[in-house]
């Protein structure tokens, strides 16, 4: 069970957040559930409308709602949860976050410092307390929805501490040491990697789930190392 957001779903949603600061920022989640998978399409900002108390409390108007609700759906959407922030504090849901929650939506929080830096946490509501869930940005690629994938033990080549090109190389080598259709997790921190192995693996004909970004500052490729199909052809198609 994961959440996954589009860039630009997380810079809206960050950014709003950072403009309101010292006080609080909202607004909705727009997206799907796939499975146990959240997918967050676009983070649509509102007003605050608790007035008195924008530093620590926020508040949806049912007409702004009810605004969104009827894009969302009219682009093939539904509402799937809440943002906010906590200016200065960390991105957990405090009790009254629990007492205004509702039933299994989503809820991202925000935690604003300084006005510049961020942290970014996501809890899904039971009706009786949160549950943290991971958040990743899906830079490329498709929300995965084959469970029993992302939850068996998948071989993870850890570069977090690496660099160009031998991030590239290790990944090739090891992929070439894998047997047909194993897939494999490759981690790692050095950014320009991202113009260089989707690309490599592409060509090498290497099958290419997604390219994902965490909060943790980690970036995750997920691949399927490149099989033989009865004409002798190498390659991959993804599924």
């Amino acid at each position: 069970m994961a959440v996954w957001l589009t860039p630009l779903a997380r810079t809206v949603m960050v950014e709003h957040c950072k403009v309101t600061y010292p006080n609080e920022g909202c607004g909705i989640l727009v997206g799907k559930r796939e499975g146990s998978e959240w997918f967050v399409a676009n983070s649509v900002p509102v007003p605050n409308r608790a007035v008195e108390r924008q530093r620590d409390r926020f508040e949806i108007s049912p007409k702004d709602y009810l605004r969104v609700e009827k894009e969302a759906r009219q682009q093939g959407w539904e509402i799937i949860g809440f943002f906010h922030s906590h200016p200065d504090v960390a991105p957990y849901p405090s009790t009254t976050d629990a007492q205004y929650a509702w039933n299994q939506l989503l809820y991202i929080i925000v935690g604003v410092f300084g006005g510049r830096k961020v942290r970014v946490r996501a809890h899904l509501f039971d009706n009786q307390r949160f549950h943290e869930l991971p958040v990743y940005v899906l830079l490329q690629g498709t929300v995965p929805n084959a469970d029993n994938l992302l939850n068996a033990e998948l071989p993870i080549l850890d570069l977090t501490d690496e660099v160009e090109p031998f991030i590239t190389l290790r990944v090739k080598e090891q992929l070439q040491n894998l047997p047909t259709h194993q897939w494999l997790l490759v981690r790692f921190r050095y950014e320009p990697t991202l113009s260089q192995l989707p690309n490599a693996l592409a060509s090498a004909g290497h099958a290419l789930l997604f390219v994902r970004w965490n909060e943790e500052g980690v970036w995750e490729v997920l691949v399927r190392a490149k099989g033989e199909d009865k004409t002798g052809k190498t390659g991959g198609d993804g599924r």
